[in-house]
């Protein structure tokens, strides 16, 4: 199973033109309004930034340097927010819960694809449990409130750690929390909405939505771990919005469209073809028709 198309990927380095590592994180005031403590999450280590160009850069940077503690890169505002395929992440400040999570894992290297449901998961009951906005999930990985999506996740592998046995991961999330419609480029505002929208005009605590999706990240995690798929796939199932919607398929499947019917054990999806073909979509993006 491979979501490399998606928003799961494996790396194997750091290109030049990744900045060098920077321990330097206590960031001045912002329009966050709020300092994040290192010790914001017990067993967590939060590094908060006023600005980054990208947490999950950030993340990279600190497992090559060879941090291997469960940490929490935080940051007030991004430049080069990540999103799929190499398209930029809205990430202005004040505005939004732009966090990255490292996380090591031990699970056999087949099931690593698995992660970004499990993510999924996760941060859809974080989220959740800070704010009681329900969100949905959308194969694989975006989380939507009414039809529009209001977080984005990216989930990467750095490669085993020797020393430990274990694969680190960097689990980034884009969660729109404070926008309001105006705030969104115009280019935007049909297809995204923020917690403070879908709550009719509430603000939302950063720190809280922090707190409660790492606690989220850590319990899902650790199940997964320990039992496998098989309860992280019924919750996906019970907070899905994919499942019966009609789905435009990615290129390389030979149909273009397909209605979603299932998820199988092992996560990809599975597709009904209107010729009755049943297709397996392990990798790519689906789009809700």
């Amino acid at each position: 199973m491979n979501y490399q198309n998606a928003e799961y990927s494996r790396e194997g380095g750091i290109g030049s033109s990744h900045k060098a590592v920077s321990y330097a994180c206590r960031p001045s005031p912002s329009a966050s309004g709020e300092y994040l403590p290192e010790n914001l999450v017990p067993g967590w280590r939060t590094m908060h930034h006023t600005c980054l160009d990208s947490t999950n850069f950030e993340a990279r940077r600190l497992v090559f340097a060879g941090v291997r503690e469960k940490c929490i890169i935080v940051a007030d505002a991004q430049t080069e927010g990540q999103c799929r395929h190499n398209q930029l992440w809205e990430s202005p400040a004040g505005k939004g819960v732009w966090a990255s999570y490292m996380l090591p894992v031990s699970a056999p290297l087949e099931n690593l694809p698995q992660s970004t449901l499990v993510f999924a998961v996760a941060v859809r009951e974080g989220v959740y449990k800070a704010t009681g906005v329900s969100l949905a999930v959308k194969w694989p990985n975006d989380l939507l409130g009414d039809g529009k999506k209001c977080s984005g996740l990216l989930v990467e592998t750095t490669g085993i750690d020797e020393r430990s046995g274990a694969e680190m991961l960097i689990l980034g999330a884009g969660v729109n929390h404070a926008q309001e419609e105006h705030d969104f480029p115009e280019y935007l505002r049909a297809g995204a909405t923020s917690l403070s929208i879908l709550a009719n005009g509430k603000q939302f605590c950063r720190k809280e939505i922090l707190r409660c999706v790492a606690c989220a990240i850590e319990r899902w995690f650790v199940l997964w771990e320990r039992v496998g798929f098989s309860p992280i796939r019924s919750e996906w199932l019970a907070v899905n919005c994919t499942i019966g919607k009609a789905v435009v398929l990615p290129e390389g499947y030979g149909y273009s469209h397909g209605v979603a019917c299932d998820l199988e054990d092992n996560g990809a999806l599975k597709v009904l073809t209107d010729d009755g073909a049943v297709l397996l979509i392990d990798s790519g993006e689906v789009r809700h028709c």
